[in-house]
This record gives C-alpha cells, structure tokens and sequence, in this order.
C-alpha cells in the first residue's frame, strides 16, 4: 500500500521504477519478476547509481529490500550480460547516515526588503516558521532569505566517511553555500546536501538560501491598500482569511556521516 510501480523492458534490460506515495519513511521488501542480472539502484535525484548491495533471486524472481524517504523514489535497473551470480550480501542497499552534531543555537536570517521583508537582519534564537512570526513582515514573506551560522567542526578519524548537512523540514527549498563553496539545492526529502568537499577542521561558515511559495505574500496583500501590495496577478485572489502556509527553515539542522558507497553517473 502507497508503492507506486512501473516495468519497462528490452532485450537487453528491465528498468523498475519504484515510487513511495506516502509522507512518511518506508521499508520494504521488493520482489521483481526477472532474474539472472544484477540489480542496479539508480537515483534520479543526484543522478547517482550504484549496484545493489544486497539481494538475491528465487524461483525466476529478484528479491531485494528497499527503504525510501517520505515521497523518495527510486529506478532499478537490471542490464548487461546475464551473471551466474544468485545472491549478494554486502550492505544495505540505501544510504545510512549516522548524525553526530546538531547546528542549534541562534541563526542571523537576512530578508529582502525589496520583496517586503525587514531591512536588517533578523536574528532567530532558533529556527521558526515564518508564517508563525510577530512581525507581520516576515510572516506574510515570499521569496529568498539567507540564514548564516558559524559552527566548528572536527573531522572523523576515517577519511572516506561522507559528511552530509542535513536540513531537516524545509518549506519550500534551500540552496547550501559551505565555507563559500556551493554543495547543492535540497527541494525534496530528505532535505540533504553532501557537503564533504567543503566541511574543515575547525570554524565553518554556513549559509542556506531558503525560498517558498508567494501564496503567503498573496494572502498578506489583501490587507494592504492597492499600491502598497508586492503582487499582481490576473489569477483570482486566494480567500480571504485562508491560513498562511508554513514557510522557511524548520529544522533540525544535523550533520551526519556515512560509509561510501561505490557511484557512478549512467551511462
């Protein structure tokens, strides 16, 4: 219940496309009706693939467990020469992240004035949802506001461990600059972003670029006389009294590492 499927196939391959509809984490076990290939795990949100780490066929039928993030989805693809191969054990067969610090504490949050936000920089004891805000300004805000952070980091004693920030609830996406490095734009869970290239020893700064929807900015215009709006459209106004939408970082904000997997990009 909730997995959504589709099967595409060719001489020369099979290709599963296996989708979680729910808004929640799933574990579960697949069963594909092919066999004699290796299963390979394709992401199509990084682009990433690897090969299965851990399956095995059974009565013409490739057997493997899969774990998908809330509305995370997944294509496996089973291609190439036929392999002798039945089985293979060697580790989970999906990313598993260990946190080992949360970035607490206060957050400086710079809005654009220019798109009704507060001038000076706002400084957020911990992180809060816009649309729950006092200040009417940010709380019906639209559009980009940068969060910084200044957080020291010790590294791990293995060197190919992969750091990852993870961001926790984010409404509605988020760009992430490490140490003025960009590491990458999280608009779907699990909200995360490697940052292992960028992460140093000792004093890190942090940025996170968090955009929403103006649905918010659309609902606050109504108040407002015609020529202090932020917003023209020509589609109907949303209802008056409509509750705003969440909106901004929520958190928790971890970083988090991992064993390498083995990846590539296809081919």
């Amino acid at each position: 219940r909730g997995i959504a499927w589709a099967h595409r196939t060719a001489p020369e391959f099979d290709i599963y496309f296996i989708s979680n509809q729910l808004d929640s984490a799933r574990s579960f076990n697949l069963s594909l009706r092919v066999a004699g290939r290796q299963p390979e795990l394709w992401d199509a949100v990084t682009g990433e693939t690897r090969p299965a780490t851990d399956w095995q066929t059974e009565n013409g039928r490739t057997l493997l467990p899969l774990r998908l993030d809330r509305n995370g989805s997944v294509f496996v693809v089973l291609r190439g020469e036929p392999t002798a191969q039945t089985s293979a054990h060697t580790g989970p067969n999906w990313l598993a992240t260990q946190p080992v610090q949360t970035l607490g504490g206060a957050w400086q949050v710079q809005f654009d004035p220019k798109m009704g936000g507060p001038v000076p920089p706002v400084a957020f004891a911990q992180l809060t949802d816009w649309s729950q805000h006092a200040d009417a300004a940010i709380r019906h805000y639209s559009g980009t506001a940068e969060y910084r952070q200044t957080f020291q980091w010790k590294p791990a004693k293995n060197p190919r461990q992969r750091v990852y920030l993870d961001l926790g609830q984010v409404n509605n996406l988020a760009e992430v600059q490490l140490n003025g490095q960009f590491c990458g734009i999280a608009w779907t869970a699990p909200y995360r972003v490697d940052v292992t290239d960028a992460v140093k020893k000792g004093t890190n700064q942090l940025r996170i670029l968090t955009t929403n929807t103006w649905a918010n900015r659309l609902l606050g215009d109504q108040a407002l006389p015609a020529d202090q709006r932020q917003t023209w459209t020509s589609a109907a106004a949303p209802a008056a009294g409509k509750p705003l939408l969440p909106a901004g970082l929520l958190g928790p904000v971890t970083l988090s590492t991992s064993a390498p997997f083995t990846t590539s990009h296809p081919k």
